[in-house]
């Protein structure tokens, strides 16, 4: 289960996109990592984790669990505004792999539960027998990943995947440049996944440089930055993501985010089958959580 992150970083100073530099004054001990330096280039080639990898089922299982969650969040500069997971279990039939004519029954218990709220149960796969414990009931030839129950997490649980600080800075020459600290949430040891930031730059004629390397879509006004997998760094050492725009911004940039990390999920909730559940159902669970609305608002301009 993830940690409660802090509320971020302290606002660095807004430098070109090639300064190796410390990001901030010497009172504030903030160095910020370049991708480019980990990965030797705009892409990210991190291998996966093994807690991130997915075990595959055994041979006579059909049928596997899953835990997946969303993460809904806005935030405006370094200030959380909204902040809301939201997460279902859910029964995953194997392609390729024959399913019992009868359907198949088994039992259900979940566990560390203590940040879930708002249960809702589908009434026609899944019945509870109390304290945690559910019967499912599977009828034959379930052809499409099916929902056992859905949930939110308490709203006083709220541990940040993705921490992004941004600051902008309009220049006396015609640009603009943005530059967002990004880190992954210390407790995501495989880190996250399929990671994607695209930034809206309302006014802006063109992309004069990024670092990494990103791509401009200039009939949106949108830069995109895309790596395969960021891991956790230092607290002082987060990536660095710069841009500089050629025009003179509308408003304020922002920022959509979407990401996803298999093997971890922010509750912490666990499904486990019972051994009534073998061989149809793979005792190994997946856990898995994506970014839904996740977006960041620049603040006004710095100074």
């Amino acid at each position: 289960r993830l940690r409660p992150l802090d509320k971020g970083f302290p606002s660095p100073s807004v430098g070109g996109a090639a300064s190796a530099t410390p990001l901030a004054p010497p009172s504030l001990p903030l160095r910020a990592a370049s991708t480019t330096a980990l990965h030797g280039g705009g892409r990210s080639h991190a291998a996966p984790s093994p807690r991130a990898a997915l075990q595959a089922p055994p041979a006579g299982a059909c049928y596997q669990l899953q835990v997946i969650e969303r993460v809904d969040a806005r935030f405006e500069g370094r200030e959380m505004r909204q902040f809301a997971t939201a997460g279902e279990v859910r029964v995953l039939p194997l392609s390729g792999r024959p399913q019992p004519p009868g359907g198949v029954s088994f039992s259900l218990a979940l566990g560390s539960a203590d940040k879930v709220t708002a249960v809702r149960e589908n009434g026609t796969l899944l019945q509870s027998a109390g304290g945690g414990s559910y019967k499912v009931k599977l009828p034959p030839s379930l052809g499409a990943p099916a929902s056992l129950l859905k949930y939110s997490a308490v709203q006083s649980w709220r541990p940040i995947p993705l921490k992004v600080v941004p600051e902008w800075r309009s220049g006396a020459d015609g640009t603009a440049r943005l530059q967002l600290l990004v880190a992954p949430h210390p407790g995501l040891k495989g880190g996250l996944q399929n990671v994607s930031l695209v930034v809206s730059a309302a006014g802006a004629t063109g992309l004069a440089s990024s670092e990494p390397a990103a791509e401009w879509l200039g009939s949106t006004q949108q830069l995109r930055w895309r790596e395969a997998a960021l891991r956790p760094r230092p607290p002082s050492q987060p990536y660095r993501f710069v841009a500089v725009f050629s025009g003179v911004l509308s408003a304020p940039p922002t920022v959509q985010v979407s990401f996803s990390c298999d093997g971890d999920n922010p509750t912490g909730l666990r499904a486990t089958p019972g051994a009534d559940a073998t061989p149809s159902v793979a005792a190994a669970v997946q856990r898995r959580f994506v970014a839904g609305q996740y977006s960041v608002a620049c603040d006004g301009p710095a100074a």
